[in-house]
């Protein structure tokens, strides 16, 4: 079906999540439909990873962000969490 203006309705896309720190398994709950891109704390995946999240986000493919707070430095946490605040992506925080 089409709209007034004749465009194709586009279909609604699943929420693009992205969970920071830990080691890939999920320590929250997240939406059954979402699409999950889990990015490891610097212990594990080196700093390259918080770069490539920083990335992401500035590109538009991420709409929410899970930290996981335990796995995560201050810094990192910091840095990410200021860049969702400009970009207006919400971040949720878990222990």
């Amino acid at each position: 079906m089409s709209n007034p203006m004749g465009f194709a309705e586009q279909p609604v896309g699943k929420l693009r999540v992205a969970v920071l720190g830990g080691d890939g398994r999920s320590h929250c709950r997240i939406p059954v439909d979402a699409t999950v891109r889990y990015f490891a704390a610097a212990g594990d995946g080196g700093n390259g990873v918080a770069r490539r999240l920083t990335s992401a986000l500035r590109a538009g493919t991420i709409d929410h962000v899970y930290i996981l707070t335990r796995w995560n430095s201050h810094g990192v946490t910091g840095r990410i969490r200021r860049i969702c605040k400009q970009l207006q992506i919400p971040v949720t925080f878990v222990r």
